[in-house]
């Protein structure tokens, strides 16, 4: 056997459903995605259950930041989740779990007269959720973490914020060069416990706050104009009796 032929075959082979290869569009994975969870399936059947991303990336030709906002996507469709784990080692590992993705495949071939309702293959439209990753990811100018993924989520899955929120949060803290999710969690937590629930009731309570300084400042303003006004100068010239 060629040497060639020989390191393909000694490389292993990565075994995929094919129902997965027929219904993907159907429970949400778009071609994209689905390239994605190849690699990572392959990396993970070779051993390695928390694959680098950059790793990834190389291998699809793209940089790292795609294929982290590809995973960003695939939490919030709780096609995928991110898991601790105690190792043979006896410290504790994070390791991908696709296993929500064959949930959804499963429910979708039970079901085929729902599968079959959409005749036109397209891709979605970007959520609001994915466009919470992507402008924070943006903002803070790097990929974010497996651990800050699901922060994300928790927003959304468990805290219920609106994302419209979410963004005014993230405006807060670009606007002092607060670039970490600990600063944002505090904004959000902050007006939660004030009620504000919506950016309409954010920015009415900003607005309001403004309005408030402003008045309470004025009267210190005009008493400090008062006791530093300057007494009028003559209107004639030095030398000259005053009439």
């Amino acid at each position: 056997m060629e040497p060639l032929a020989r390191a393909l075959v000694n490389g292993g082979q990565t075994i995929i459903a094919n129902e997965l290869l027929v219904h993907y569009r159907e429970i949400g994975v778009t071609n994209d995605e689905l390239l994605v969870y190849l690699q990572f399936k392959r990396l993970m059947d070779q051993g390695d259950q928390f694959p680098d991303a950059a790793v990834v990336a190389k291998s699809l030709g793209a940089n790292t930041n795609t294929v982290f906002t590809h995973l960003h996507e695939m939490l919030a469709k709780k096609l995928l989740t991110i898991e601790s784990v105690t190792g043979d080692d006896q410290k504790i590992h994070d390791r991908y779990n696709f296993e929500g993705l064959y949930d959804k495949l499963a429910v979708a071939i039970k079901q085929p007269e729902r599968a079959n309702a959409t005749t036109e293959a397209r891709e979605p439209a970007i959520n609001p959720r994915q466009k919470v990753f992507t402008d924070i990811q943006q903002e803070f100018g790097r990929g974010l973490s497996p651990i800050e993924m699901q922060s994300i989520s928790k927003w959304f899955d468990e805290d219920h914020y609106d994302p419209d929120v979410i963004e005014l949060a993230l405006r807060e803290a670009v606007l002092r060069q607060v670039y970490n999710l600990t600063y944002m969690d505090r904004i959000l937590l902050n007006w939660q416990k004030r009620n504000l629930k919506t950016a309409q009731q954010v920015e009415a309570e900003r607005q309001r706050s403004i309005e408030q300084r402003l008045n309470s400042a004025t009267p210190q303003a005009q008493r400090q104009t008062g006791k530093n006004a300057r007494p009028k100068i003559p209107l004639f010239k030095i030398g000259e009796e005053e009439k």
